[in-house]
């Protein structure tokens, strides 16, 4: 009995030890070939954002449309505190406001957003947007400083002509977007 209990031991050792074999000499399934890459979206023949440029925002213009930022960001029952900056077409300051207890650092950030959106002739939400995709990585590589990839740059449109742009910082970025918006709609 111990004879036939190893016979047929040894008889299962040797059928699993076969029945491996195949498995152990099958190849792993080639990788499926990668999926052809997309077609390339169509490059448009009109380039997107191609503002003219016209004669410069003055100072008196500038302090109506921070009069209209500022309603809007103390209409009831907001109570947020900005700094708003109105930059001319090339992006440099001809009016600055800070609001009592706005926080130091919106003070260049301000000053940033509105620069970016005069200079790149456009809000400053679309470069948040692009920064939030992979593909976006590149605009930190533009200009000098880079562009200020957050919401609350507007440009200043005029005729049809960029006369400057209104940047505004404190808040949250949709916050400073609401309230800068107003103050850019100001103009015609």
């Amino acid at each position: 009995m111990r004879r036939n209990t190893l016979a047929i031991l040894a008889a299962c050792a040797v059928a699993a030890v076969c029945g491996q074999a195949p498995a152990q000499a099958q190849q792993p399934a080639a990788p499926a070939a990668p999926a052809a890459p997309a077609a390339p979206a169509a490059v448009p023949d009109q380039m997107p954002f191609d503002i003219p440029y016209g004669n410069s925002i003055t100072a008196d213009r500038a302090a109506d449309i921070v009069k209209a930022v500022v309603a809007e960001a103390t209409k009831s029952p907001r109570n947020w505190k900005l700094a708003i900056s109105v930059v001319d077409t090339h992006g440099d300051l001809v009016y600055f406001y800070k609001m009592d207890n706005t926080q130091h650092g919106s003070v260049t950030i301000s000053q940033n957003k509105a620069r970016t959106s005069a200079r790149l002739r456009r809000p400053t939400q679309i470069f948040s947007n692009a920064m939030q995709t992979p593909a976006g990585n590149y605009l930190a590589t533009l200009d000098s400083p880079p562009p200020t990839a957050s919401p609350g740059g507007f440009p200043l449109i005029e005729g049809g002509k960029i006369i400057g742009a209104v940047g505004c910082s404190g808040a949250t970025g949709d916050q400073d977007a609401v309230a800068c918006k107003a103050g850019a709609e100001t103009i015609k």
